[in-house]
């Protein structure tokens, strides 16, 4: 389900995140590298023997999601993140963190039991020997489940260390092609509450990298268990099976980058990379990961030199009423977002762009608690988060023929653990001209057994250099059918970057399903926005 509360803490991760920042900021020798066009350290949790240049820092979150089609609700997920910074040109440290907590898919003896694993991990990667062709390195973890619950483990178990020992040796073929070979050794308990658990695993790995241009590139991985277990059968025993990985990454930016994957893999950390996801091993999870990775002196854009915004440009890059816009914010500005209005509804956004084409945005928000609205449809009248990243893949403002952008969030009640999450994913593409600009927004929004999509359509219209009209209506399909709608006036102050929108809409909130949920009655709200310059702080 997404209805998921990750255990591990988000300030404690930006307090890491921070610190690695920080700590890159000093370091400027051979930073103008492109990381992600180099031949990857990891593929999925297969470790390779590539390491980076001194200061290299690397960022990643992502998520895998079984077909919700085979399961009650949204499906399983795993959902992780990480960091690491390399010192030396040979030495890596870096941390990782996950959370999985479902019931199984398919039954283990007869039921299908919840399980919970949350993992934190902390590891070490050493490169000993590298010339043209060959690389070899060995990779330390030491690591923390937090917490692991299921009946087939007798309950529940906190703390439990366990870690990984790699030896990985990669081969380059060619400048476009790389083999690797890993063997590994993973420790984990032999029992849990006196009931059986995964044990010392040794296994065996085998994989290649392909580049198939400056942006595109493919891997695949298998690593087989040679003693021990790794997979739990559907009887309740335990049992060896292969953890294979495919993926896929597109290069957004010269510094951030797209990962598609498929596997049966249910650990992104080096220790819980061996485990397959349960029962057997045989259930395909698909999913995205992002990786940034910061440097001053690394190009922003694979479209060259950027082209001075314009105020109108500015003003483009925040979101309309209910369609989100297919651009971003600059570099180093946040814009923040504040509204009310009638039915109780009402929210604060935040929106800040590290990168040329990339965005991070956080919204707490409280649906229009309008008893017109389909209860059935609506997941909280409470106050909700969604948080996730927003990338452009074109750039009308810098010569593509029109600017394509897509979204993804996740968002829960933070209220209560029992809170519904929402799936939220949408696509923006816009067009241009004068003193309209025209937005096409599909999207999709999914919690429980409940699914919604819908198509908006919007206009946006400058009477002046600060006064935009704003219209938009959406086509709503699946489980909602009700068409929603805004309209809006927003007014731009000078140059301050400061905006007020005065809008009135039949959707019961401004961002993610909220778009997709009509009420009878129309709704008014005021919002204020305003932008800040961030680029002189030392932290950026």
């Amino acid at each position: 389900m997404f209805a998921k509360k990750i255990d591990f803490k988000v300030g404690i991760m930006t307090r890491v995140v921070a610190g690695l920042t920080l700590a890159a900021s000093s370091v400027h020798a051979q930073e103008g590298q492109v990381i992600v066009e180099q031949m990857p350290s990891r593929i999925g949790g297969f470790e390779t023997a590539n390491t980076h240049h001194k200061g290299t820092l690397g960022l990643t979150i992502g998520w895998h999601q079984s077909d919700p089609r085979k399961s009650a609700g949204t499906g399983n997920q795993l959902y992780y993140g990480g960091g690491s910074f390399a010192v030396t040109d040979q030495l890596t440290f870096g941390f990782d963190a996950q959370t999985y907590d479902d019931p199984t898919i398919d039954p283990i003896g007869g039921t299908n039991p919840a399980i919970k694993m949350n993992t934190l991990a902390a590891w070490g990667k050493y490169n000993f020997y590298r010339d043209d062709r060959v690389s070899v390195s060995g990779l330390l973890s030491v690591e923390n489940m937090l917490h692991a619950r299921s009946p087939i483990w007798g309950g529940s178990s906190r703390h439990e260390f366990i870690g990984a020992l790699k030896l990985p040796v990669s081969y380059q073929v060619s400048d476009s092609f790389a083999l690797h070979f890993t063997p590994s050794v993973t420790v984990m308990p032999d029992s849990l509450n006196g009931a059986q658990f995964f044990g010392t695993i040794g296994s065996l790995g085998v994989g290649a990298t392909i580049k198939a241009g400056r942006r595109l590139s493919f891997a695949a991985a298998v690593d087989t268990p040679v003693s021990g277990t790794n997979t739990i059968s559907s009887s309740g025993g335990y049992k060896k099976a292969p953890v294979w990985t495919v993926s896929g990454q597109y290069n957004v930016t010269p510094k951030a980058a797209l990962q598609a994957y498929l596997t049966n893999g249910v650990g992104m950390t080096p220790a819980t990379s061996i485990l397959t996801h349960w029962p057997e091993g045989d259930e395909i999870l698909a999913g995205l990961q992002l990786v940034y990775t910061p440097g001053a002196a690394r190009p922003e854009s694979y479209r060259g030199a950027p082209a001075p915004v314009t105020a109108r440009q500015v003003s483009l890059q925040q979101d309309g009423v209910i369609l989100g816009s297919a651009d971003v914010a600059e570099p180093g500005h946040l814009r923040a977002s504040l509204w009310g209005g009638s039915d109780s509804a009402g929210g604060v956004a935040l929106g800040f762009s590290p990168d040329r084409d990339g965005e991070i945005q956080v919204i707490f928000e409280q649906y229009s608690k309008n008893s017109s609205a389909p209860s059935s449809l609506v997941p909280t009248n409470s106050v909700r988060y969604m948080f996730g990243p927003k990338l452009r893949f074109m750039d009308q403002n810098n010569g593509d023929p029109f600017s394509l952008g897509a979204r993804l969030l996740y968002g829960r009640q933070i209220d209560s653990r029992s809170g519904v999450g929402v799936f939220y994913f949408d696509a923006m593409a816009s067009y241009k001209t004068g003193r309209v600009a025209l937005t096409a927004n599909p999207k999709l929004a999914a919690f429980g057994n409940v699914e919604a999509a819908g198509v908006g359509l919007g206009v946006n219209f400058a009477v002046s250099d600060a006064i935009e009209l704003i219209a938009e209506v959406t086509p709503v399909l699946l489980d909602a059918s009700d068409v929603t709608w805004a309209a809006g006036m927003r007014y731009n102050v000078g140059s301050s970057g400061l905006s007020v929108d005065l809008n009135a809409t039949n959707a019961i909130g401004q961002y993610g399903i909220g778009t997709l949920v009509a009420q009878d009655d129309v709704r008014f709200s005021l919002m204020l926005s305003k932008s800040f310059d961030l680029r002189g702080l030392k932290f950026y």
